[in-house]
């Protein structure tokens, strides 16, 4: 399944079977090479091109062949007297002579040890093919006896730690949320697949503004109302922190809805008159809103001072809405008008924002004091109030206790827990020192780090990075050093790995900079595995809005349509198995989602394909898995049985489609070390896909049950390897492998 082949110049344990093939291949012609008196290392063995053929091919012999051919020829002085130009055309066309001379001679001499099924020379390549019953042999034996532990690599020194799902106490987890999460514990699965030690970490943020703003709404008109479930009060928490940001934004919004009419809607503007007649009709004071529409159509910003009177918007706002029903009831066409701008909003958005800014008009008038409230809360906070501290300590631990379900729930295991609250002092602990060093300065009235000065860089590359603020007040970089020392100095990591959104990169390779300048050598290693958003087909995720997709919504309307689609397969299950195999199902199809696209591109979630049977989803990989389990279960055989057959199988002459399976099967290990080297769950993601592919269509052409023996048990056993690499490379992205379905 790999173009390459870059694997082990020995075999050995973990190595994989075709590792050890290629390796043989490697062996034999080194060997050959030796024999003609040419000491040459072959790295550049590849996959034969051809359909039904197992084998490797190399073109050594035309790399050392012009320089053989060069030496040959100023040897025997035939080069003397030609210009350079004549030297190399006539090199040229020696070279490929010599090429096709050393191949046949190196081929001649592999083919004589008998070890290959065929050795040739060709234009100057060498084709190897390997024997593919014996290899097959060889191969399913070494699945099937390794089981769950097939696909991983020989251990590798070096302590790795993940941090992954960092996401906020006193906020909804949502959607998004899922990507790092998924993203995080698949790096960690394939890199502990790869031989390393592997330590994951999350790192909830538990501190901040977005908590202060909590604790005020939860303070002034909550208080006391949390549900009586605990395991409903993280999501309702996050409904807080939504409406403390909803209530905040209100007043701009309002503004800006306002000026937004005085730009594009020309009727509104044209109807000032008519509107203050209205008000007359209706015994409404019309000053203070004349004053109003006047500053709306001649000011580009609308100051809130100008509308602290507390009755102009209670007198206004429901004439606007009167008008803009009438808007929508009586359309007019559009005119154009010379030098102003075609409007960007309908009459009907227009509506529709006035009545979603109208379900909470009674915000207006206590609004004004709402900021002076929220810097209050944090000015308790910073004096470390009891009351609020006590409040903070509940609130964070619904929190948290939500995070630890929903990660429980999608498979996250975490070794430690770090938290932004237990790094702050350390991390000014860690500025004054950056300080005393002189790696770090004050710079317009903050601590910062020049680094691109200390580095000696004369072009803008890693910028300046300030470390903490002009109040002494921490940043996130002030405590990312600390929880980075932490990692490297307490834990003894080797290599620090952040699964955090592309749009922190700079910010991480400022951080890895500022370790280096501060003595970490271990910071070299360090990676910020970067991934774009998540996005509904109706457009962005925005944490700050109140109909955030929450990951809870999505997982349950997930799991509905997972239950109707394993009722219409399969409706001759329990009720107890068909709710189990939907769980797996849907949560198995929001997992791939957010792996089956590369790290550093959106994914866009889009329910029905995620479930579909037939699309490159996870059911149709489960679905495959399923099917070999059933195939297996009829045909009277237990795996040990197949696994202790498995040494000496038949399959007569092998398939083409029998062939795919086992150089995929075979191409795992290597797809382990790859995905881990780049960090790339999508390659994981991509191979178990192809795999599943492979083996529908095997299983379409091929009976397996009914065939004649040899043939029929060297294809069980081939299914029992296919379902247990399915089960493995799904296990690695942390999804279930269902046996029936």
């Amino acid at each position: 399944m790999s173009s390459t082949i870059d694997s082990a110049k020995t075999g050995g344990p973990g190595a994989g079977i075709m590792a050890q093939e290629v390796a043989r291949a490697r062996a034999a012609i080194e060997g050959a090479l030796a024999a003609e008196g040419i000491t040459a290392a072959v790295n550049d063995l590849r996959p034969l091109p051809f359909e039904g053929v197992w084998g490797v091919a190399s073109s050594v012999c035309m790399s050392l062949a012009s320089d053989l051919a060069l030496k040959e020829l100023e040897a025997q002085g035939a080069l003397e007297g030609l210009s350079k130009k004549e030297a190399k055309q006539k090199s040229s066309g020696a070279a490929r002579e010599k090429a096709l001379a050393l191949s046949a001679a190196v081929a001649a001499r592999i083919e004589a040890e008998g070890s290959f099924k065929t050795v040739e020379a060709v234009n100057g390549y060498i084709n190897i093919t390997f024997d593919e019953n014996a290899v097959a042999a060889r191969l399913l034996s070494e699945v099937l006896a390794a089981g769950a532990d097939y696909g991983q690599g020989a251990p590798k020194s070096g302590r790795v730690m993940v941090e992954h799902s960092q996401p906020n106490t006193h906020k909804a987890f949502h959607i998004g949320h899922l990507r790092n999460t998924m993203l995080g514990i698949a790096v960690s699965n394939i890199l502990a697949a790869a031989g390393y030690e592997v330590l994951q970490a999350t790192y909830p943020g538990d501190i901040g503004m977005h908590v202060i703003k909590c604790l005020w709404c939860y303070e002034c008109f909550h208080a006391g109302e949390e549900p009586a479930d605990p395991t409903m009060r993280g999501r309702w928490l996050g409904d807080i922190y939504a409406e403390s940001d909803a209530r905040l934004s209100y007043r701009k919004e309002v503004l800006a809805f306002l000026h937004l009419l005085s730009k594009e809607d020309q009727e509104f503007v044209a109807a000032i008159d008519r509107l203050l007649k209205l008000l007359w009709r209706k015994n409404t004071e019309g000053e203070d809103i004349a004053y109003l529409l006047g500053r709306l159509t001649t000011q580009t910003e609308i100051n809130a001072d100008q509308l602290r009177e507390q009755d102009v918007i209670a007198k206004f706002w429901p004439i606007i809405g009167d008008f803009l029903r009438d808007a929508v009831a009586n359309p007019k066409p559009y005119v154009p008008v010379e030098g102003v701008p075609e409007p960007t909003t309908t009459p009907e958005e227009r509506l529709a924002t006035w009545e979603d800014l109208n379900q909470h008009i009674d915000w207006w008038v206590p609004s004004q004091g709402w900021q002076d409230q929220v810097k209050a809360t944090f000015a308790r906070w910073e004096k470390q109030e009891p009351a609020i501290v006590k409040l903070w300590e509940e609130t964070r631990a619904w929190s948290l206790s939500d995070f630890e379900r929903i990660f429980n729930e999608v498979g996250a295991r975490f070794d430690v827990w770090f938290f932004e609250s237990q790094v702050e002092d350390e991390g000014k602990e860690i500025v004054r020192e950056l300080l005393d060093k002189g790696i770090a300065e004050i710079s317009q009235g903050l601590p910062v780090v020049k680094i691109d000065e200390k580095l000696g860089l004369t072009t803008e590359t890693y910028r300046t990075l300030p470390i903490l603020r002009s109040d002494g007040s921490s940043l996130y970089a002030t405590k990312d050093l600390a929880l980075t020392k932490r990692k490297l100095v307490d834990y003894g990591v080797d290599r620090a790995i952040w699964i955090v959104d592309v749009r922190q990169s700079l910010y991480f390779e400022q951080i890895v900079k500022v370790l280096e300048l501060w003595g970490f050598e271990q910071a070299r290693q360090a990676a910020h595995v970067p991934y774009e958003m998540v996005v509904l087909p109706d457009g962005v995720i925005s944490s700050r809005k109140g109909n955030v997709p929450l990951y809870e919504e999505i997982r349950d309307q997930v799991l509905a349509r997972a239950r109707e689609i394993v009722r219409e397969k399969n409706p001759e299950l329990a009720p107890g198995k068909q709710e189990l195999v939907a769980r797996q199902v849907g949560l198995g199809s929001l997992k791939y989602a957010m792996l089956a696209r590369d790290n550093n591109r959106i994914v866009t979630f889009d329910l029905e394909e995620a479930l579909s049977f037939e699309g490159h989803s996870a059911p149709y990989i489960q679905y495959a898995h399923a099917r070999a389990s059933r195939i297996l279960e009829h045909s009277g055989s237990t795996i040990e049985e197949l696994a202790a057959k498995a040494g000496t199988v038949d399959f007569g002459v092998l398939s083409a489609e029998e062939l795919a399976l086992l150089q995929a099967m075979a191409a795992f290990p290597g797809e382990i070390e790859k995905s881990a080297a780049e960090y790339r769950p999508l390659l994981i993601a991509t191979y178990v896909y192809e795999l599943a592919k492979s083996f529908n269509e095997f299983y379409h052409d091929h009976p397996v049950l009914k065939a004649e023996e040899p043939v029929r048990t060297a294809r069980l056993v081939l299914v029992a390897a296919v379902r247990r690499v399915l089960a493995n490379a799904l296990g690695l992205l942390q999804i279930d492998a269902p046996d029936e379905m």
